[in-house]
This record gives C-alpha cells, structure tokens and sequence, in this order.
C-alpha cells in the first residue's frame, strides 16, 4: 500500500464542513473512489483538542496515485482551490510505502 498523509490546521467555525469535505463520504473520497486503486482516506483529530488533522489517502501504489492525479488533474485542482478556504494551513507530511512483514 502507498499512502499519502497531510496535516491540517482549521478554522473552528468550518469544523463541520472540514470534516465533511475531507471525511469518508465528502468531495475528495468522491473523486478518488473512480480509482479502483484507491483504498480509503481517513482522516484524523488531534487528541488534545486543537484545530489539527491529519489525513491518511490511501493507494494500491504510487504510481496508481500519479496516474490519477494526471488523469483528473483539472478536477483535483478545482476541489483544491473550492476548499482552502476551510484551513489556516495545509502541510503534505509525506508520502510512504507500507512495510510488509
């Protein structure tokens, strides 16, 4: 499995839509679900309280996420620029390959 994690800083009063738009049923799992290589993006709460998410998107491989991105690029973009207004900060924390033991 490849994954891709993000770290999000919101703004309190988009709580809702935040977690609506980047959750399991919201724009982006729409989006991605036309890949059957993609296999889930869960998104994550900080503990303590705070405005601070991170979200997990999940693929069969890397290339199966590039190949994607190419093919929806024009939308992938729209869905980013319609969103930014729901966060202070957006940080790519990296992109990783599941270890299999």
């Amino acid at each position: 499995m490849f994954s891709v994690i993000w770290k999000y800083k919101i703004k309190p009063v988009n709580r809702e839509a935040f977690e609506f738009e980047y959750g399991a049923v919201g724009s982006w799992c729409k989006l991605f679900g036309k890949s059957a290589d993609y296999k889930g993006s869960f998104l994550h709460k900080s503990a303590d309280g705070e405005n601070t998410y991170f979200l997990i998107d999940t693929w069969i491989t890397k290339d199966s996420y590039e190949l994607f991105k190419k093919m929806y690029a024009d939308i992938y973009t729209k869905l980013s620029s319609q969103f930014e207004y729901l966060y202070i900060t957006e940080e790519k924390i990296g992109a990783f390959n599941s270890v299999n033991s």
